[in-house]
């Protein structure tokens, strides 16, 4: 067996025979390696350490050829080919497996006996690692080990029954460390002892001013007391004084590394609280239906580590665990993550439609075996195939299925918080990772074999925010410059850590691993030996230095991957520019010979290129995986892709292509606003070509489905409107006709029902035999028939949408057509079939009007809260409602969270308290609010000043707020004694006698009975 002693000179002995260590680095690399006990130390921090922070370019080479001299040292016996048994290889650096006499005087230390005592005080022969006192890496060691000695010194001198030994052992010590108080008390009660009272008091009294002067304290009690009994010669004579200072409540030793971290070398520190929360929750799904988890955390919190966690525990327990990673960069297929959960489940990815992939998905979740744990890393990431797949997976709650979803809350999309808002009734638990505590701090610095202290862990905490990447990054830094300097200077962003330790690295290697990060955070080697220049070695050593100092990790037989996208994001922006523009120009090359067929990633590398790869051939590109992501559902990527490309064009006929596809992606995604812009710029830039096709092209782009109003405040869009007229004066084929007609239909809504009508009946006249033309035509006439009068129409409309968006496969046109239905069933006041159409067109819905469909479900429930006198509930429905809404730019969000609030108000005979709100609106408004705000006014008592506002002379538009407003109009109008204006609205709503009145609407009512 090896024996290392590091207590005096460094010295090693293989079954009893020394062993010689050889050069100075040798021996400074066992004795590195020795005092990690046992633990693995990168190479990376071994590299810095034994070259001092400066390695030349070929250390990792240096390195392992001082191990390979080691080990034949170590192991003389060893066999070829045989795994190396005290000097190993593990985790991407080396461990030191031996005997050390440091474990021996600690276990000594810890039984307490005063042989055992005395034998770890003679153990220190001599001052520890003497010879590498000079090195950057062993003064804390130094100290931890002078530390070690100190509490042994301590725990004899209180045990030892000598006073004569106690005052030779201690006497030389306080001199060493005369603001340590427990010696000095301790050699104070000796020298009393040896009869030498007044030496004793004056021990004391110099311990009590130098605590005044230098650290402005006082004795401690224990202390006191001792004091005032020698004074009175009442001292206990006998020898121990262990009640005083026992080994093992001693504070100042330090604590053994298996002390301090997890027993299971997990590495999760400070987490307990939030690994309780998801063990409970998984103990509930194991005999229950299927729970969903959330875990969100800024980068480097430690959401994965706590994931592998959670997971690495309940397979413990039993369960199945399988994981599904979203991609960092773009380029990857739909929904990665869910085909790295089917293959995990040994199952081959399915293919189809969404709803086909959906439910061949759950099928293969349903047959696997259970209690099952899904893990989907990162899914702010993810694209609208995995959001709607994780819709489908987890409402439909699985028994014994828990899947839990890791996200950076600050890069949330609208469509995720949508998808999460829809799983509100599935989510058991929400997990925000908060940074750790300082003793949490302290304990993961203490992994990377460093001694804080509370202070310098209070710093390091607050410098970092607790974040666990940042703090150990800041802990590796420490081993160059020293932990003092660190602890003084922490780094403000753990960029510049990363940053700094990339540094350390061979310049080679460095300049491969920039180029890898170009490639994404998974790294096809395959691809970087190509990118190199087919300099297959070079690619490979890079790799390795990467694996072996913890930037790569190897992630298959011909691929490796950053340990962390913070890792790559660093690696790649330390590339200039202009460089890194052309090296994403040469993966382009690279990629159209290797993988030609991978459009997304093609369409990455070509924006990134620019110019530099040609404008024609990165539009090529750009426009086919744009058609790609139309197809494959994720209008999002389309979206971005496109934004990506118009920002490089300057040629007008080219511009105007790609902002029509970019407004009609922006449609599909429910991002209403930027849709409108772009079309508005594509009329201006068709009318300067004066081409009618490319008019055409501008008029008609905006084709996704419309479940909420696009124009804030219903404001007419002139210029459209007169483009189409334009377009229709001419001879066209009847399906431009039909679609042109649907978007002018659109367009005249609210502001002129009857024409908006007219078109959208026209629309249908025309329509030829195409299901996707027929859902946007039909979505056109939905929007006409809004009016009190037509109401009746909407079932039937309804139907028919349905029935054309299952030929056309369009789930947000379902989503449309069940508001539809939705609509009829509150206008027949049968609240449980508008519930039930309200849940089938949440659970259709196609991601990009989620938001949308959540904002009228959510008021409708409001609405029935308000019904039902929950006025609390239906106050928080609406303004959720409107906060949620405007956040992601819907138009009129404001104006209808204000309805709501009305009619609660209205139910609660609180009107008043809206006056303040409604002068602003009507401020901004006008006329459109003068109803609500005279009603207010009148219910403050302010006749005078509801009579100016009050425009009872203006007809109130026929739109589905019709027979609310004109519900308020009367009773105004029954307040300040206007019995004509009275009578005309008693006549006008005379056909919705008995009806709850704007309950039609679904979204608020004002509770009382036309």
């Amino acid at each position: 067996m090896l024996e290392v002693r590091l207590l005096g000179t460094l010295t090693a002995s293989l079954d009893g025979r020394p062993v010689d260590l050889g050069s100075a680095q040798r021996r400074a690399l066992v004795a590195r390696l020795a005092v990690a006990e046992g633990e693995v130390v990168p190479v990376d921090r071994l590299v810095d350490d034994l070259w001092a922070g400066e390695p030349p370019p070929r250390a990792l080479a240096g390195l392992q050829a001082h191990v390979s001299h080691l080990r034949r040292a170590l192991e003389p016996d060893r066999a070829p080919r045989t795994p190396a048994t005290v000097l190993v290889s593990a985790a991407g650096g080396y461990a030191l497996h031996a005997e050390l006499d440091v474990t021996r005087v600690r276990e000594r230390r810890r039984t307490g006996t005063l042989e055992d005592l005395r034998a770890a005080l003679a153990t220190f022969t001599g001052p520890p690692l003497a010879e590498f006192a000079d090195t950057l890496w062993a003064p804390p060691e130094l100290e931890r080990l002078a530390e070690l000695r100190r509490s042994v010194v301590e725990s004899l001198a209180a045990l030892e029954p000598d006073p004569v030994d106690v005052v030779d052992l201690l006497s030389p010590y306080v001199r060493d460390e005369p603001l340590r108080e427990e010696p000095a008390r301790l050699l104070a009660r000796a020298l009393y002892r040896a009869g030498r009272q007044a030496d004793a008091l004056a021990a004391l009294a110099d311990l009590r001013h130098r605590l005044a002067d230098e650290l402005g304290l006082d004795p401690s009690p224990t202390t006191a007391a001792l004091e005032a009994s020698i004074l009175c010669h009442d001292v206990d004579g006998g020898g121990s004084d262990a009640s005083s200072l026992s080994p093992d409540d001693s504070d100042d030793a330090p604590l053994p590394r298996d002390e301090i971290l997890p027993d299971d070398g997990s590495g999760l520190l400070g987490r307990e609280r939030e690994t309780a929360r998801l063990l409970a929750v998984a103990d509930a799904v194991a005999g229950g239906p299927g729970q969903l988890a959330v875990v969100t955390g800024e980068a480097g919190a430690g959401k994965s580590v706590l994931a592998e966690h959670l997971a690495d525990t309940l397979a413990a327990r039993g369960w199945r665990t399988v994981r599904g990673r979203c991609p960092e960069v773009d380029g990857a297929p739909p929904a990665w993550a869910w085909t790295e959960v089917v293959e995990g489940l040994g199952q081959g990815a399915p293919t189809g439609t969404t709803f086909h992939v959906g439910r061949a998905l759950l099928a293969v979740v349903t047959r696997a075996p259970r209690p099952l744990l899904v893990v989907l890393d990162d899914v702010h990431r993810g694209d609208e195939e995995t959001w709607r797949l994780l819709r489908v997976v987890a409402a439909a709650r699985v028994p014994g299925v828990l899947i839990v979803v890791t996200a950076r809350p600050d890069e949330v999309p609208d469509e995720l918080v949508a998808t999460l808002a829809a799983l509100t009734a599935v989510v058991a638990e929400r997990v925000e990772l908060a940074g750790l505590a300082p003793e949490a701090v302290a304990a993961l610095v203490a992994a990377e074999h460093l001694a804080i202290d509370d202070d310098t862990a209070r710093r390091i905490a607050a410098r970092t925010g607790g974040n666990p990447l940042f703090v150990r990054e800041v802990a590796r830094l420490a081993r160059t410059v020293g932990l003092e300097a660190a602890g003084r200077t922490v780094p403000s962003g753990v960029r510049d850590v990363l940053s700094r330790r990339a540094a350390q690295l061979p310049a080679p290697t460095q300049t491969a691993l920039r180029r890898a990060a170009v490639l994404g955070r998974d790294v096809d080697v395959s691809v970087l030996v190509a990118l190199e220049g087919d300099d297959e070695d070079r690619v490979l050593a890079a790799c390795e230095a990467g694996v072996v100092t913890g930037l790569l990790v190897e992630s298959g037989p011909d691929a490796v991957r950053f340990t962390h996208d913070l890792v790559r994001e660093t690696l790649y922006d330390e590339l200039p520019r202009l460089r890194r523009t052309r090296v994403h120009a040469e993966v382009l090359t690279v990629l159209e010979s290797l993988r030609p067929d991978d459009h997304a990633a093609l369409a990455r590398h070509a924006l990134a290129a620019g110019p530099v790869a040609g404008l024609d051939r990165v539009l090529d590109h750009v426009e086919r995986a744009a058609a790609e992501a139309r197809r494959d559902r994720v209008p999002r990527t389309a979206a971005d892709l496109l934004a990506g490309a118009l920002d490089l064009v300057e040629e007008p006929g080219r511009r105007l292509r790609l902002r029509c596809a970019l407004a009609s992606a922006y449609s599909h995604t429910g991002a209403g606003a930027p849709a409108l812009r772009e079309r508005a710029t594509a009329l201006v830039e068709a009318g300067r070509l004066g081409d009618d096709g490319a008019l055409l092209a501008a008029a008609t782009c905006v084709d996704g489905p419309v479940t909420f109003a696009l124009a804030e405040n219903g404001a007419l869009d002139r210029p459209l409107i007169a483009a189409v007229g334009r377009l229709l004066d001419g001879d066209l084929p009847a399906a431009d006709r039909a679609r042109l007609l649907a978007v002018r239909a659109f367009a005249w809504h609210p502001r002129e029902p009857e024409r908006a009508e007219a078109d959208a009946v026209a629309a249908l006249e025309v329509l030829p035999d195409d299901p996707a033309l027929r859902c946007v035509v039909l979505n056109a006439r939905f929007w006409s028939l809004l009016r009190p009068d037509l109401w009746h129409r909407l079932d039937d409309l309804g139907v028919d949408l349905l029935a054309a968006a299952e030929r056309a496969g369009s789930h947000g046109h379902r989503a449309v057509g069940h508001h539809a239905r939705f609509l009829h069933a509150c206008y027949r006041e049968d609240f449980a079939a508008a519930r039930a159409h309200a849940d089938t067109a949440l659970a259709e819905a196609a991601d990009g009007q989620l938001a949308a469909v959540l904002g009228w479900t959510s008021i409708f429930r409001g609405m029935m809260a308000t019904i039902e006198g929950r006025y609390d509930e239906a106050e928080r429905l609406y303004v959720g409602f409107g906060e949620a809404m405007e956040a992601q730019g819907m138009a009129n969000a404001s104006a209808l969270t204000l309805a709501g609030l009305i009619g609660v108000r209205h139910a609660q005979g609180r009107l008043a308290d809206l006056v303040d709100p409604l002068a602003t609106e009507y401020a901004r408004r006008g006329d459109v609010v003068s109803e609500p705000y005279a009603a207010a006014l009148v219910a403050a008592g302010r006749t005078d000043d509801a009579r100016r506002v009050w425009r009872p002379d203006q007809p109130i538009r026929r739109d589905w707020w019709w027979v609310y407003w004109t519900v308020l109009r009367l009773e105004i109008a029954q307040a300040l004694g206007d019995a004509d204006v009275a009578g005309t609205c008693r006549r006008d709503l005379a056909p919705w006698e008995g009806h709850l009145a704007g309950a039609m609407s679904g979204t608020a009512t004002l509770v009382l009975r036309v």
